[in-house]
């Protein structure tokens, strides 16, 4: 309804305006105002709408006339209506202008469309376009890549291939020791592989340079020929520092990888040439050095004579070589030592330098500077060769082995020339611990061209050491102390040469340990066994245990018997012991003694035999064989054999008639070995068991010899204290009364003489002894014991029946025993 009365409205305001009805005519037409269905059934859609209005519902509700309601509603509508058509009127000329700008503005963009038209047109054949560049563009791309490619082809190809002229002229102009040809023939040798590769390939461009490469190469060949048989050649001319030549051709290693690369013939023309010379070279100089080296050994030398066993001054033949003027030398280390320490690696001998000082070296000491010459070339030399001629591994032995094998094969003739005339088993056995060492030095170094060598010369010098050994054995276990000449109690030569031999070996051998080598002194350890048949007589030695000494009571012949594997006989056919002959038909006691040794290894046993009756004293001589370790008769294992050089004592002490004497001899001698051994072992000195063992003897000697020096003053009583105890455990007290008369003697005695016999005691031990730490240590022990002994004197006479004798009264105090005991103890 509104909407009609608005199109009214402005029907009104159209018809209202003066002057301008026919242009409006013009415009919108004639006015139709006859009914329009469509606009009645858009009318009746209001009115349906309407009625959902709340006014209209309330106006409904009150009974409002519709009629009347209506009438009032269009005259309000009419006002407005009549208000609205002025207020168009007045706006006509606006609206009129707006329409015009409007058709303005209908044409710009009609025109803006056309322009909008044409650009897009534009834009459709640009795109075009640019999809046409951009394909032209990827093909141009994908030959571009293609002909670079060609390119870098053709490029290194013609640049391999092209030889320019300043490298002809360099080839063929310039020194081969410049620069610059170095680089042109590196450059060369490039060309000519790369040349030899594309002709496997059938590439024709090849064919234009192989004339020219063929020349060049040629004349760098001729040229680098002549430049390093030149430098080998200089090689031969006499005091000529061939490591200086080598060191210039280290500089031009590259000229022989050419020769090697493009002309074999040549390079083995060098090689061999090379070889061949150094060869020359190197036998010459060692063997020119080995003789001028060997005239500055000491002429004073050890020979076959110069043994262990052999007495200093044993006659000679008329023939037989001058033996040592003093032959301990031999088997004492000394500063020979240093040949493995601070000298090892210290400059070589030069033989016309100790010629004009008139300075001579023993055998180890050439031998040290002889081989340090020998290796240090070896290596330089070895280095040399796999680093001139290229080669490792085998080839680079078998290379070496040219150039040295005659210098080697001449030091090993030499070698065995010196060691099968040698008798210095110190010198031998240096010269193995410096080939053990030069070894180690060339391993650091990383050589390993003269392990053969060494090896060579090892399986020649570990035989004849073993060998010198096994004559030191013998000639100490063939030693007759007869032969020797007067001896006294003093350590005896042949046991000090043993002790210095023995320590010189250990202290060797502590700086590089070698099991063999306790293996070898574990050979002059042992004693060989006899073989010699039944019927052969025994030797004579001397029973120096005294086990079975008439002094001894029954229990200490059984205790002594027990530590040195003795035993007795009695009522036995002699025919049916050891060694019997057909004469021993008589029954008689025999007494065995197996002198052993704690440390001594399993095997034969010597026993020693005194037979009662046939010998004025029973004290000296019996017979001695080595036989088996098990006595069948008995049942019994005897203890393992004394050692050879044990041996040896116990046979000098047989020379002396009484028992005190031997043991003073055998004391100094054991003492003397173990201050000689100590000094060398004593890191390792607990864990010796040649020290151990004759620290043992040494104890059980001393304590014999402490029981020979107080039986003198005190025997009566250390005899009356043994008896006495003895009863006293079997309670036999009526022979102790008849003792009380033998009681008063000897404390009478003993208070009388006791001050004096000290100092008797103590004035003997030390003339006796030549170490005076152990003189006063048995001073001491001879003390003790007797102060032990005089303590059980008292303990004794305190026992029924004895205690209530009147003579204890005069009985010295234990404690003036002591005080004057305590001023004879050392001061250090």
């Amino acid at each position: 309804m509104f909407l009609i009365e608005a199109q009214v409205s402005e029907m009104f305001l159209i018809e209202a305006q003066p002057g301008e009805n026919e242009m409006v005519d013009d415009t919108l037409g004639p006015l139709d105002l006859s009914p329009n269905d469509s606009i009645l059934d858009e009318v009746d859609v209001h009115i349906q709408a309407n009625l959902g209005d709340s006014l209209v519902q309330e106006a409904l509700k009150t009974g409002v006339d519709l009629r009347q309601y209506s009438k009032q509603v269009e005259a309000e509508l009419q006002q407005i209506e009549h208000a609205s058509i002025r207020d168009y009127i007045k706006e006509s000329q606006n609206i009129a202008s707006l329409h015009h700008q409007i058709g303005a503005c209908d044409t710009i963009l009609q025109r803006m469309e056309e322009m909008l038209t044409t650009f897009q047109s534009d834009l459709q054949s640009i795109s075009a376009e640019i999809q046409s560049l951009q394909e032209e563009s990827l093909a141009m791309n994908v030959k571009l890549r293609n002909r670079q490619a060609v390119r870098g082809e053709l490029s290194q190809l013609v640049d391999e291939l092209a030889v320019p002229e300043h490298m002809v002229t360099v080839i063929l102009d310039v020194p081969v020791t410049a620069q610059t040809f170095m680089e042109q023939l590196q450059e060369l040798n490039n060309k000519i592989n790369f040349a030899k590769e594309q002709a496997f390939r059938d590439t024709l461009a090849c064919r234009d340079v192989q004339d020219v490469l063929l020349k060049l190469k040629l004349k760098a060949i001729s040229k680098i020929r002549e430049f390093v048989l030149q430098k080998i050649y200089s090689f031969r001319k006499p005091m000529t520092n061939y490591q200086v030549a080598q060191n210039t051709l280290l500089k031009f290693r590259f000229f022989f990888e050419f020769l090697l690369t493009n002309e074999r013939q040549v390079a083995k023309e060098v090689r061999d040439e090379y070889v061949e010379t150094m060869s020359k070279i190197y036998c010459s100089y060692f063997k020119s050095y080995t003789s001028r080296l060997m005239k500055l050994q000491f002429e004073d030398v050890a020979n076959k004579d110069d043994l262990m066993g052999v007495e200093d001054t044993a006659k000679k033949g008329f023939f037989s070589m001058p033996s040592l003027k003093n032959r301990d030398t031999i088997f004492t280390v000394g500063n020979r030592g240093a040949v493995i320490s601070a000298d090892l690696e210290g400059p070589i001998i030069v033989p016309h330098a100790a010629q004009k000082n008139d300075i001579k070296h023993s055998f180890e000491s050439l031998f040290r500077s002889q081989h340090y010459a020998l290796l240090d070339n070896c290596c330089r030399e070895f280095l040399f060769l796999c680093d001139f001629f290229m080669v490792s591994g085998n080839p680079a032995f078998d290379l070496f082995n040219s150039v040295l094998g005659r210098s080697l094969n001449m030091f090993l003739k030499h070698m065995e020339a010196y060691v099968a005339a040698c008798y210095d088993s110190i010198a031998i056995f240096l010269c193995i611990h410096i080939i053990l060492r030069f070894q180690t030095i060339m391993t650091r170094r990383s050589v390993p061209a003269l392990d053969r060598y060494w090896d060579h010369l090892l399986q020649l010098l570990w035989p004849r050491f073993a060998y010198i050994l096994q004559l030191n054995i013998e000639s100490i276990h063939t030693t007759e102390p007869q032969k020797l000449g007067s001896i006294d109690t003093h350590p005896h030569y042949i046991t000090r040469r043993y002790a210095e031999f023995s320590s010189a070996i250990v202290s060797i051998n502590q700086t590089f340990p070698k099991d063999r080598v306790h293996n070898l002194l574990g050979q002059l350890q042992a004693p060989k066994a006899e073989t010699a048949p039944r019927e052969e007589t025994w030797r004579s030695c001397q029973q120096v245990a005294g086990v079975f000494s008439p002094e001894r009571t029954r229990d200490e012949q059984q205790q002594v018997s027990n530590e040195f594997g003795c035993f007795s006989v009695e009522g036995t056919d002699q025919s049916q012991l050891p060694g019997g002959g057909e004469d021993s038909q008589r029954k008689e006691t025999i007494h065995y003694c197996g002198a052993t040794h704690p440390a001594m290894r399993q095997g034969n046993v010597q026993r020693s035999a005194w037979r009662d009756g046939g010998f004025q004293d029973k004290h000296q001589a019996a017979f001695c064989r080595h036989d088996s370790p098990t006595d069948n008769r008995h049942g019994r294992r005897h203890r393992p054999p004394a050692v050879e050089v044990e041996n040896f004592i116990l046979l000098m002490a047989a020379e002396f008639s009484s028992r005190k004497e031997q043991l003073v001899f055998l004391i100094n001698n054991y003492d003397m070995m173990l201050i000689v051994l100590m000094a060398v072992q004593e890191r390792a000195a607990e864990d010796s068991k040649e020290v151990e063992g004759f620290q043992q003897l040494l104890n059980a000697r001393t304590q014999e010899f402490v029981e020979e020096l107080l039986a003198p003053p005190f025997g009566g009583m250390v005899a009356f204290v043994k008896d006495t105890e003895s009863h006293l455990e079997k309670g036999q007290l009526d022979k102790l009364r008849q003792s009380e008369s033998q009681v008063v003697a000897l404390v009478r005695g003993f208070a009388a003489t006791w001050k004096q016999a000290i100092e008797a005691i103590s004035e003997d031990v030390m003339r006796s002894f030549t170490n005076f730490k152990n003189g006063t240590g048995i001073i001491q022990a001879a003390l003790t014991q007797l102060i032990q002994y005089y303590h059980r004197f008292q303990k004794v006479l305190a026992q029924p029946p004895f205690k209530a004798l009147p003579i204890r009264g005069e009985l010295i105090n234990i404690h003036h025993l002591m005080v004057e005991v305590k001023k004879h103890r050392p001061n250090f």
